[in-house]
């Protein structure tokens, strides 16, 4: 934006302003547009019947990695490790004791300890966990699991490669 003069305005230089002006506000529509593109992704690929119940801990997956990047529970290990946790206690679980409540109590039991008691904490897991018993098709849950996270870690990456959010703006 000019300033009248010639000059461009203060907090114009090319960088984005300060975090209470519109460099923020630019920021935060970036991140939200970003999100949105990844939550619809996700839609697609849980469009399933069913599977598109699981989308709920997923999108909050996207959220904390647009929105919460430098936190713990945004960091690509975290992820990876909790929901591969997840797909398999929930496998397991499934074929060995089935879909009932004292199944579900074990498998939470398992991931909230992982995600409490191991470096790699990433809470949406626990719902993810939950979830598994709404989606009674065990290999549907496992190979939406698998991609929804390929799909999460690779916007981690994409996001960190191509710079887009490297302005520290709140």
């Amino acid at each position: 934006m000019d300033s009248g003069d010639g000059q461009p305005g203060a907090g114009h230089n090319g960088k984005i302003p300060d975090s209470s002006g519109e460099g923020a506000d630019r920021m935060r529509w970036i991140k939200y547009i970003l999100f949105l593109g990844i939550f619809f992704s996700i839609i697609i690929i849980t469009a399933e019947p069913g599977v598109f119940l699981l989308a709920p801990p997923y999108a909050v997956s996207a959220y904390l990695v647009i929105f919460e990047r430098n936190t713990k529970y945004a960091r690509p290990q975290c992820i990876a490790s909790s929901y591969l946790l997840v797909i398999g206690s929930s496998e397991l679980i499934h074929v060995i004791i089935g879909i009932s409540l004292s199944a579900l109590l074990l498998n939470v039991v398992v991931v909230s300890a992982f995600i409490t008691f191991t470096k790699y904490s990433h809470p949406p897991a626990l719902a993810l966990t939950i979830f598994s018993y709404i989606v009674h098709s065990p290999i549907s849950f496992a190979i939406t699991s698998l991609i929804v996270l390929l799909v999460i870690i690779g916007e981690y990456y994409l996001i960190e490669m191509s710079g887009i959010l490297d302005t520290k703006v709140p």
